[in-house]
Protein backbone atom coordinates (compact mmCIF):
# COMPACT_ATOMS: atom_id res chain seq x y z
CA UNK A 1 0.00 0.00 0.00
CA UNK A 2 2.78 2.51 0.99
CA UNK A 3 4.69 1.55 -2.49
CA UNK A 4 1.35 2.15 -4.29
CA UNK A 5 0.90 5.82 -2.34
CA UNK A 6 4.64 6.76 -3.05
CA UNK A 7 4.30 5.79 -6.85
CA UNK A 8 0.88 7.76 -7.28
CA UNK A 9 2.72 11.01 -5.70
CA UNK A 10 6.03 10.24 -8.01
CA UNK A 11 3.39 9.99 -10.88
CA UNK A 12 1.76 13.41 -9.83
CA UNK A 13 5.06 15.29 -9.13
CA UNK A 14 6.06 14.45 -12.63
CA UNK A 15 3.03 15.87 -14.18
CA UNK A 16 3.39 19.23 -12.66
CA UNK A 17 7.18 19.74 -13.70
CA UNK A 18 8.42 21.09 -16.97
CA UNK A 19 10.16 19.58 -19.63
CA UNK A 20 13.95 20.73 -20.76
CA UNK A 21 13.99 21.48 -24.91
CA UNK A 22 17.03 21.26 -26.39
CA UNK A 23 17.31 22.08 -30.15
CA UNK A 24 20.71 21.56 -31.29
CA UNK A 25 21.90 22.14 -35.11
CA UNK A 26 25.43 21.58 -36.41
CA UNK A 27 26.04 25.06 -35.78
CA UNK A 28 25.35 24.27 -31.69
CA UNK A 29 22.61 24.71 -29.46
CA UNK A 30 20.00 27.13 -31.13
CA UNK A 31 17.44 26.97 -28.56
CA UNK A 32 16.70 25.95 -24.81
CA UNK A 33 14.18 26.52 -23.19
CA UNK A 34 11.70 24.70 -20.28
CA UNK A 35 7.79 23.44 -21.66
CA UNK A 36 4.70 22.66 -19.80
CA UNK A 37 4.28 21.05 -23.54
CA UNK A 38 6.17 20.07 -27.03
CA UNK A 39 4.56 19.10 -30.30
CA UNK A 40 6.72 18.35 -33.05
CA UNK A 41 6.28 17.18 -36.72
CA UNK A 42 7.22 13.47 -36.73
CA UNK A 43 7.33 11.72 -40.54
CA UNK A 44 4.49 9.64 -39.33
CA UNK A 45 2.49 12.70 -38.01
CA UNK A 46 2.57 14.83 -35.45
CA UNK A 47 3.57 13.66 -31.78
CA UNK A 48 2.72 15.52 -28.57
CA UNK A 49 5.05 15.32 -25.72
CA UNK A 50 4.31 16.49 -21.78
CA UNK A 51 6.51 15.80 -18.81
CA UNK A 52 6.15 11.82 -18.22
CA UNK A 53 6.43 10.53 -21.24
CA UNK A 54 7.85 7.68 -22.10
CA UNK A 55 11.51 7.59 -23.46
CA UNK A 56 11.19 7.46 -26.95
CA UNK A 57 13.33 8.66 -30.35
CA UNK A 58 11.91 9.50 -33.68
CA UNK A 59 12.77 11.01 -37.21
CA UNK A 60 11.27 14.35 -37.33
CA UNK A 61 9.86 15.65 -40.82
CA UNK A 62 9.10 19.20 -41.94
CA UNK A 63 7.46 21.15 -39.43
CA UNK A 64 5.77 23.51 -37.21
CA UNK A 65 7.58 23.02 -33.89
CA UNK A 66 5.01 24.44 -30.89
CA UNK A 67 6.08 25.07 -27.98
CA UNK A 68 3.72 25.64 -25.26
CA UNK A 69 4.66 27.28 -21.63
CA UNK A 70 2.23 28.84 -19.23
CA UNK A 71 -0.52 28.92 -21.86
CA UNK A 72 1.56 31.04 -24.32
CA UNK A 73 2.61 29.28 -27.37
CA UNK A 74 6.18 29.44 -29.42
CA UNK A 75 6.71 28.25 -32.85
CA UNK A 76 10.63 27.13 -34.88
CA UNK A 77 10.32 25.95 -38.18
CA UNK A 78 12.36 22.73 -38.16
CA UNK A 79 13.33 20.72 -41.19
CA UNK A 80 13.84 17.00 -40.89
CA UNK A 81 16.25 15.41 -37.67
CA UNK A 82 15.92 13.45 -34.58
CA UNK A 83 14.41 13.91 -31.53
CA UNK A 84 15.23 11.99 -28.38
CA UNK A 85 12.64 12.45 -25.44
CA UNK A 86 12.57 11.07 -22.13
CA UNK A 87 10.22 11.79 -18.85
CA UNK A 88 11.83 15.33 -18.26
CA UNK A 89 13.73 16.08 -21.72
CA UNK A 90 13.30 16.14 -25.26
CA UNK A 91 16.65 16.98 -27.58
CA UNK A 92 16.26 17.55 -30.81
CA UNK A 93 18.83 17.47 -33.59
CA UNK A 94 18.29 19.13 -36.87
CA UNK A 95 20.08 20.34 -39.45
CA UNK A 96 17.87 23.36 -40.18
CA UNK A 97 15.93 24.95 -37.23
CA UNK A 98 14.42 28.44 -37.47
CA UNK A 99 13.52 30.90 -34.69
CA UNK A 100 10.66 33.17 -36.36
CA UNK A 101 12.67 36.30 -36.74
CA UNK A 102 15.42 34.48 -38.76
CA UNK A 103 12.64 34.04 -41.76
CA UNK A 104 12.50 36.24 -44.71
CA UNK A 105 9.19 36.12 -45.26
CA UNK A 106 9.33 37.75 -48.98
CA UNK A 107 11.15 35.20 -50.01
CA UNK A 108 9.14 32.49 -48.24
CA UNK A 109 6.46 33.76 -50.35
CA UNK A 110 8.19 33.61 -53.59
CA UNK A 111 9.05 30.00 -53.07
CA UNK A 112 5.71 29.10 -52.02
CA UNK A 113 4.33 30.81 -55.44
CA UNK A 114 7.21 29.57 -57.19
CA UNK A 115 6.56 25.82 -56.29
CA UNK A 116 2.55 26.35 -57.23
CA UNK A 117 3.46 27.37 -60.55
CA UNK A 118 6.07 24.43 -60.91
CA UNK A 119 3.66 21.93 -60.11
CA UNK A 120 1.05 23.34 -62.70
CA UNK A 121 3.60 22.06 -65.37
CA UNK A 122 4.12 18.71 -66.37
CA UNK A 123 7.48 17.27 -64.64
CA UNK A 124 8.61 13.96 -64.08
CA UNK A 125 7.77 12.39 -60.40
CA UNK A 126 11.45 13.61 -58.84
CA UNK A 127 10.90 17.04 -59.65
CA UNK A 128 7.58 17.09 -58.59
CA UNK A 129 8.73 15.53 -55.27
CA UNK A 130 11.08 18.12 -54.95
CA UNK A 131 8.75 21.03 -55.61
CA UNK A 132 6.27 19.40 -53.04
CA UNK A 133 9.30 19.63 -50.39
CA UNK A 134 10.12 23.47 -51.12
CA UNK A 135 6.34 23.94 -51.19
CA UNK A 136 6.12 22.66 -47.90
CA UNK A 137 9.14 24.24 -46.31
CA UNK A 138 7.16 27.46 -47.85
CA UNK A 139 4.03 27.17 -45.80
CA UNK A 140 5.95 26.40 -42.48
CA UNK A 141 8.06 29.50 -42.77
CA UNK A 142 5.14 31.53 -43.75
CA UNK A 143 2.77 30.42 -40.78
CA UNK A 144 6.31 30.66 -38.08
CA UNK A 145 7.08 34.03 -38.85
CA UNK A 146 3.28 35.00 -38.71
CA UNK A 147 3.15 33.36 -35.58
CA UNK A 148 5.71 36.22 -34.61
CA UNK A 149 3.53 38.93 -34.95
CA UNK A 150 0.88 37.82 -32.56
CA UNK A 151 0.85 40.03 -29.27
CA UNK A 152 3.27 39.12 -26.58
CA UNK A 153 4.99 36.34 -28.46
CA UNK A 154 8.75 37.38 -26.90
CA UNK A 155 7.59 39.07 -23.83
CA UNK A 156 8.22 37.49 -21.11
CA UNK A 157 5.01 36.17 -18.82
CA UNK A 158 4.58 38.66 -15.77
CA UNK A 159 4.80 37.22 -12.23
CA UNK A 160 1.11 37.88 -10.45
CA UNK A 161 3.04 38.33 -7.16
CA UNK A 162 4.69 41.76 -9.08
CA UNK A 163 2.97 45.02 -8.46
Amino acid sequence: MLVDKVAEEEKNTANKKKLALTITTPRGIKFEEEADMVVMRCVDGDLGVLPGHAPVSTVLGDGTLRIINNNVEKKLAVFGGVAEINNRSVNIFSTIAQLPEEIDLERAERDRQEAEEALSEKQDFASIRRVQVMLRRSYVRIEVNLHMQDEGYFDEPEDEDEE
